[in-house]
């Protein structure tokens, strides 16, 4: 507490009674499991506090274009047996989920045929050398594509699928050649799937390229077969949000003031809250990644992160919490949002999970 060494009990106390004084209080990170966000909710509730996760911003340039005009998704076992076309988008797909390739992509024993023969498309400005780390046999076809180029990139495959001219001065330096075999490749498809990870989408207008994304693949599926496949799942995002939408009815970042429920990514969303000054309490969750540390705010900040976080600024309270899958049991949701993952407890410790430190503090404010 306050940069000196407490017992857990001390702890919670202190950190309750920061939280007991919050009138306007802001729950962030959510770096949590099933369990520790149904837990985090509770008090969100109990609190009437503003919830929303660290990486906020990347997941509602997903979920933006899915309100707005849906898209067509697949899972994990559909791309392993059934996909003979794969587009890969940006280069999350290798150091955001890096056993992606090696699970899904290099095998090609099928449940459906003896063998799968895939190819593949790399949208990434290091297309050429990202494709040395796809399975050797895979047709590959490289378009070095920068971020800041991915939505006139999509348009221009969107106008070519439609036969309509595209003047060459729109290319982004991409070979005619390339885009046309690309095309070729798109047409020719029995299961095509398009995988990309939101968070790499650092460009103004990053839904611009996710709609024009989402016509591509609706406009596939007119002759053949197409889906999308969006990565995510870091640090815990969609495992947050599912739980927040079945609780709540409505994702994050969300509002539980004045007894309602309330969702506003603009309003609610984090930089917006604590960079008004509206926030007068934050309580940071970040149980799963060392490096997801609570932003730098003038208001008493309550941390329950992992023992080995190094934080810039002392909190009014530092709470170390047991790692799901790790220190304590857990459940996350996968990445393509089809089944609850089961984490088993892979040492023995006296960490307190979130939930329990929640379930706790929840007490104290009773």
């Amino acid at each position: 507490m306050q940069g000196e060494d407490a017992s857990a009990e001390a702890a919670l106390d202190a950190a309750a009674r920061v939280l007991a004084r919050a009138r306007r209080p802001f729950i962030g990170g959510l770096g949590t499991d099933v369990a520790g966000m149904r837990a985090t909710l509770v008090l969100a509730r109990r609190l009437g506090a503003v919830v929303d996760h660290a990486g906020a911003a990347a997941k509602y340039r997903n979920l933006h274009v899915l309100q707005e005009a849906g898209w067509i998704t697949t899972t994990f076992a559909e791309v392993k047996n059934r996909a003979d076309l794969l587009v890969l988008i940006g280069d999350g797909w290798r150091h955001r989920f890096p056993r992606f390739v090696e699970r899904l992509v290099a095998p090609s024993e099928s449940l459906f045929a003896d063998r799968l023969v895939r190819r593949i498309i790399l949208l990434d400005a290091a297309a050429a050398g990202a494709a040395g780390a796809l399975p050797g046999a895979a047709e590959r076809l490289a378009l070095a594509v920068p971020v800041p180029a991915l939505p006139a990139t999509l348009a221009m495959l969107n106008a070519l699928l439609d036969e309509r001219p595209v003047e060459p001065a729109r290319l982004a330096g991409v070979a005619p050649e390339k885009l046309a075999q690309a095309i070729e490749w798109l047409r020719a498809a029995r299961y095509g799937v398009v995988a990309w990870a939101a968070a790499d989408l650092e460009l103004a207008h990053a839904e611009l390229a996710l709609q024009a994304l989402s016509r591509l693949v609706a406009a596939l599926n007119r002759s053949g077969r197409f889906a999308a496949l969006p990565l995510a799942g870091t640090d815990g995002d969609i495992t947050a949000n599912a739980v927040q939408t079945w609780q709540g009815g409505m994702p994050y970042p969300a509002s539980y003031a004045n007894g309602t429920i309330d969702f506003d990514p603009h309003r609610y969303g984090m930089p917006n809250v604590l960079g008004r000054g509206e926030a007068d309490c934050l309580l940071w969750i970040s149980s799963l990644a060392r490096d997801r540390l609570p932003p730098a705010t003038a208001v008493p900040t309550v941390v329950l992160g992992r023992a080995d976080m190094a934080l810039a600024d002392e909190p009014a309270v530092f709470l170390p919490v047991a790692t799901p899958g790790i220190d304590a049991p857990g459940h996350l949701l996968r990445s393509d949002k089809v089944v609850s993952l089961r984490l088993p407890q892979l040492r023995d410790g006296a960490l307190l999970s979130v939930a329990r430190a929640i379930e706790a503090l929840l007490a104290r404010l009773a």
